[in-house]
């Protein structure tokens, strides 16, 4: 039996698992009992490309979540993975995008058994789930491994320092934390035990410009003297603000890239998660100009709580219930895509100026995790960075000049 199966039979109620979808993705989907209560199981095969995240992997999580819904039963996620998948084109974003709306709309219990290293969108899922159960020693969390990290900051580091099951502890993002795999899966029984089966009924949806600077961008967009910034002094290296676009008001969130390449770290997250609920709350459409490397990676980084507050803006973005537009102005890498807003995160309309770019990763990071070089470096730019690449396959719905986002704003936001 292959270990992913073992892993399920041993969290299962003995002669209850039944494997219902195994294919060529990292993903298996079952069926079973955990302290005789129906649950749906999704568990992530580490031998399979590491447990890495892609399109197919994306589908297969769907249709385990769907199958949570359906049955009204508990989310009961097993997971060891390196992230997403860097192979996989532009639709790794795509996938994992549509896996943390589906898991933030999933009204059944969300339960995440962490079995070793959980990286990038693996660790964003432990965020969007009710319980996270881990192993000391054996698990981890956190958005960038030690090779990314070393090659991103030059900082020598440890999966262990970066985001080892005991830091995650005392940031609060394990809720019960285990000796051994057994007191691990034996914890994840007793929380099932306290689960009511009951179905649950799903809620009712709801002149001139600089063009060269995000700053240029925004008074290409908005009415003349309309904006009002909102704590310009509160992590610099993004800009949130209320404006006029022909009169309606809009909340426009962007990244600054002219002050710490608008990086993502967690005072630009929280920022972001505030100023989206306060768009809520005032009942505005929101506009998300982007334009990051991603989020920090690194030790401190994950010590000042990077992971949390990336969850938190991904939540109120999922959670803001008014229109939503985003524009690729420039790089877009990473989890950077799904937290600034994309079509699968609710995002009515996605745009792209023609010299941005739309990946998992830079291409220099690429070149030296996957060793390429030459032409292969330009082959991996034009399939797996281009903003040509990422509207073929559905992430963009147009590529448009400066001068034309107002009018295309204008139109998908009223």
């Amino acid at each position: 039996m292959k270990e992913v199966h073992k892993r399920m039979a041993s969290l299962a109620d003995d002669g209850t698992l039944r494997v219902l979808e195994e294919n060529q993705s990292a993903v298996a989907v079952a069926a079973a009992k955990i302290a005789n209560k129906p649950v749906a199981l999704a568990a992530l095969d580490p031998a399979k490309k590491g447990g890495a995240l892609g399109y197919l992997e994306g589908q297969s999580l769907l249709r385990g979540i769907s199958l949570a819904k359906e049955a009204g039963a508990p989310f009961v996620l097993m997971c060891q993975s390196a992230g997403a998948d860097m192979t996989g084109s532009q639709l790794s974003l795509s996938g994992a995008g549509a896996v943390f709306r589906a898991l933030h709309a999933l009204e059944t219990p969300r339960i995440y058994l962490s079995y070793g290293p959980c990286i990038g969108a693996a660790a964003y899922m432990a965020t969007l789930s009710d319980v996270v159960l881990a192993v000391r020693g054996m698990s981890a969390f956190c958005l960038t491994g030690p090779k990314i990290v070393a090659r991103a900051i030059y900082e020598e580091a440890i999966l262990d320092e970066i985001g080892g099951a005991e830091a995650v502890a005392r940031r609060g993002g394990i809720h019960l934390l285990a000796n051994t795999t057994e007191a691990m899966e034996e914890n994840c029984r007793k929380i099932v035990g306290f689960v009511k089966e009951k179905h649950v009924r799903p809620k009712d949806p709801m002149g001139e410009k600089d063009i060269e600077t995000m700053e240029g961008i925004i008074d290409g967009i908005v009415d003349k003297e309309s904006a009002t910034i909102l704590w310009p002094r509160w992590a610099p290296h993004t800009i949130a603000l209320f404006a006029r676009l022909k009169g309606m008001g809009v909340g426009i969130f962007a990244n600054n890239p002219r002050v710490a390449a608008g990086v993502l770290d967690r005072a630009a997250a929280e920022k972001a998660a505030t100023f989206y609920r306060l768009c809520d709350r005032f009942h505005l459409p929101v506009i998300s100009l982007a334009d990051t490397p991603g989020f920090l990676p690194g030790s401190v980084s994950e010590e000042e709580g990077v992971l949390k507050g990336g969850a938190a803006m991904i939540g109120a973005y999922l959670n803001h219930r008014w229109k939503k537009s985003t524009v690729a102005v420039g790089r877009v890498l990473g989890g950077s895509y799904m937290a600034m807003g994309c079509k699968e995160m609710g995002a009515d309309a996605y745009y792209a100026l023609k010299d941005a770019q739309i990946g998992v990763t830079g291409e220099d990071m690429a070149a030296e995790i996957l060793h390429l070089r030459g032409k292969n470096i330009e082959e991996y730019r034009s399939m797996h960075l281009s903003i040509e690449a990422a509207k073929a396959e559905g992430l963009v719905d147009h590529i448009l000049s400066p001068d034309a986002l107002r009018e295309s704003l204008w139109e998908a936001l009223s």
